[in-house]
């Protein structure tokens, strides 16, 4: 994953304001981050949360969260609001330690899905825990998740599966979570969801939904025939060709416009 993070700018909904991203360095460098970013981020996480809610990939229950840069703090979904209707307000701070910092709201229950990754991998800077449909089918029959799909190109390197069954809620837990990600970009839980990360929220909701896409056309083409899936090299090109910038920020803007245009038609 690249070690650059993509900063966030709030997309504001109102007619004529489009969306603006700005780029800077990773948590690392242990800079200052002003409370109008942490607001503009809190943004962006409800939004993704919201969008991913309506695409089916989250449901009552999923979240997103994102890393403040230069800090140990994360915000992060509450447990106890509905997806679809999630506002900044809402979000609440915790750190790594899963404490919460801020925010009228209890964090859920396993913010140790998100806090062992950001633990064990100081380049991630957004986490979404999803329960998808397709893609949770492989956790179970332990097949792997194949890249066979332009889309599905990032997950060329594999998506282990955390082998334990039920809510991961406690420190050791996250731990072990973060370990079975290692570096690939997203895990399966067994029977349960998965964890998929980015050095952005626009990237870690992009990739959310390509795990789903690619995984539900893997099981359709293993039941009509033999599965090929894509060489590194081709794997390589799709991933140069469709998940750059541009790419994320095309599909994120896809989705945003989406949620725009249903308000507008309620």
């Amino acid at each position: 994953m690249r070690q650059w993070y993509r900063g966030v700018v709030a997309v504001s909904l109102a007619a004529g304001t489009a969306a603006a991203i700005l780029w800077s360095s990773p948590a690392s460098g242990q800079q200052s981050t002003g409370t109008s970013e942490v607001a503009l981020l809190k943004q962006k996480v409800a939004q993704a949360t919201r969008m991913l809610a309506r695409e089916g990939v989250i449901a009552s229950s999923g979240h997103v969260s994102a890393r403040v840069p230069g800090t140990d703090r994360v915000v992060i979904g509450p447990a106890d609001v509905t997806r679809d209707i999630l506002t900044a307000d809402d979000i609440v701070t915790v750190d790594l330690n899963s404490k919460k910092v801020d925010g009228v709201r209890p964090p859920p229950l396993e913010t140790e899905i998100h806090t062992g990754i950001y633990r064990a991998r100081p380049d991630v800077m957004s986490v979404v825990h999803s329960h998808p449909l397709h893609s949770v089918v492989f956790s179970v029959t332990k097949k792997p998740i194949l890249p066979i799909s332009v889309h599905g190109a990032i997950f060329a390197d594999g998506v282990p599966t955390f082998e334990h069954v039920g809510h991961v809620n406690t420190r050791e837990l996250g731990d072990a979570l973060g370990r079975t990600l290692g570096k690939h970009r997203a895990v399966l839980i067994k029977m349960h969801g998965a964890a998929i990360v980015g050095d952005s929220v626009e990237e870690a909701f992009v990739a959310t939904l390509q795990l789903e896409e690619n995984a539900e056309k893997q099981l359709w083409a293993e039941a009509t025939g033999t599965v090929e899936p894509m060489t590194a090299e081709e794997a390589e090109r799709s991933n140069r060709q469709s998940f750059g910038r541009s790419s994320i920020e095309k599909r994120w803007r896809y989705y945003v416009d989406k949620e725009e245009a249903g308000k507008q038609r309620r």
